[in-house]
């Protein structure tokens, strides 16, 4: 609680500076008479620290002066009839005034400028909504969008401009959706009349069509199951066959449906293979199959290996002086070193195949492989004081004895001795580039799109 209070302390001290930063800043713009430039530092001030009573008189003045400079350029361009600019200025000067309010400092404005603004704006929009609707009529689409865009930022109730400019904007749309429904560009119809709906509501019928769109665009498919090349890969491919018809099924494609095999008439099939003309007839457009090729997962033979080092013991002592002597003896030990690793492969091949005319709409052959090692060392002693090397004899010296007492030798080896002991199995794996190549299989099947 003391840390929150003292936190919303010190962000209240950094504004109450920067508000007194700015509103010196106004004082100075104030006396150069730059009055619009000393009320924005001045607005600035208050939004730092609303209790600045300083900065909220200095912006009633010099807000009032720019407020009134804003009205008098609308006045100027009412007098001299030009509406347009007149609807600008004015909007300009309430969308100041209303900025100013939301500071809590009020400004004098006279109500009777509303008056002429009205009268302005009608004269202005009459004309611009009589331009609109002769562009629609012309069908100049997109400008006469942009005429009833306008007309609506101005006034967004105006007669009937919301239904004018929802017509100017999706008309075309609509052309076009149709265009392609006629032209059995199905997906892109759909996906037209979607953005349609999401802008515009039903339009036109536009629901049906989108729905008429979908339902012609569609691709039943019917996966077969997957064949082997051995029969140990038996189980293995309907392991593929049920986990791609799951993967199908769950794709958010409107255009793809996965025919339920076990729903089917056995009519399609003629001497255990599928009949494409019956298929096409019960009302798959397309055959899925495929083949796995290769299974095969590896557990390696976990190795060891016993290694020798050094215990290294260090000894402080103090001579007669009291200078710190230090003392390094090595004695001979030993370690151990385990690795392994474990790999798999797999590999399949599939079509999607039309049953219109038997052409194939995807096809491809996957080949994957992983694999996961372990290298690792283990010590029973004093970790902290192991050091690697080598030594021929433990019970005396040889020249062949080696110390490897320095950094990066020293570092390699407590990274094995911290290295992680566990391994994927090979079974493991083997399910890991399974899933992986099930996954490719129903992404290319998903990006499928017989129109481009």
């Amino acid at each position: 609680m003391k840390k929150i209070i003292l936190l919303l302390s010190v962000i209240l001290l950094i504004a109450g500076c920067a508000s007194k930063r700015y509103t010196k800043k106004a004082y100075k713009f104030e006396e150069a008479g730059l009055y619009e430039d000393a009320a924005e530092y001045y607005y600035q001030a208050i939004k730092k620290k609303d209790s600045n009573v300083d900065a909220k008189l200095g912006l009633r003045k010099t807000g009032q002066m720019t407020l009134d400079r804003k009205l008098s350029d609308f006045t100027l361009a009412y007098k001299q009839s030009d509406y347009k600019k007149a609807v600008y200025n004015y909007l300009d000067a309430e969308k100041y005034n209303n900025k100013v309010k939301t500071v809590k400092v009020d400004l004098d404005f006279p109500e009777y400028h509303k008056e002429y603004y009205e009268e302005a704006k009608n004269d202005y929009l009459n004309t611009k909504y009589a331009d609109g609707v002769d562009k629609l009529n012309r069908e100049d689409f997109s400008a006469a969008l942009t005429v009833f865009k306008e007309i609506k930022g101005i006034d967004f109730n105006y007669k009937d401009v919301k239904e004018l400019y929802v017509t100017a904007k999706y008309e075309p749309m609509y052309r076009d959706a149709n265009q392609y429904l006629e032209t059995d560009l199905f997906r892109k119809s759909y996906y037209t009349f979607e953005a349609i709906i999401k802008g515009a509501g039903n339009y036109k019928q536009s629901m049906s069509l989108k729905d008429e769109a979908q339902e012609k665009g569609t691709i039943s498919i019917l996966v077969t199951n997957f064949s082997y090349t051995n029969s140990r890969y038996r189980e293995t491919s309907g392991t593929v066959t049920s986990s791609l018809n799951g993967q199908l099924n769950e794709l958010k494609n409107p255009f793809i449906k996965i025919i339920d095999a076990s729903a089917l008439n056995a009519s399609i099939y003629k001497s255990g293979k599928i009949n494409m003309q019956a298929a096409n007839l019960a009302g798959i457009k397309a055959i899925l199959n495929g083949s796995v090729t290769n299974v095969s997962s590896t557990t390696g033979k976990l190795i060891k290996k016993q290694k020798k080092g050094y215990l290294k013991e260090v000894t402080k002592t103090k001579d007669k002086e009291g200078k710190v002597i230090e003392k390094v003896k090595y004695y001979k030990t030993t370690y151990w070193e385990y690795s392994q690793t474990n790999k798999a492969s797999f590999a399949l091949n599939f079509k999607l195949i039309s049953t219109t005319d038997n052409s194939v709409m995807v096809s491809d052959a996957i080949n994957t492989s992983d694999s996961d090692k372990i290298h690792y060392a283990t010590f029973s002693g004093d970790k902290k004081k192991l050091i690697p090397g080598n030594w021929k004899y433990k019970d005396r010296s040889s020249k062949e004895d080696i110390k490897k007492d320095n950094k990066s030798d020293i570092n390699k080896l407590n990274k094995l001795l911290k290295a992680d002991k566990k391994i994927k199995s090979g079974s493991s794996l083997l399910n890991g580039i399974m899933n992986k190549s099930v996954s490719e299989m129903s992404q290319k099947v998903n990006k499928f799109n017989p129109e481009n």
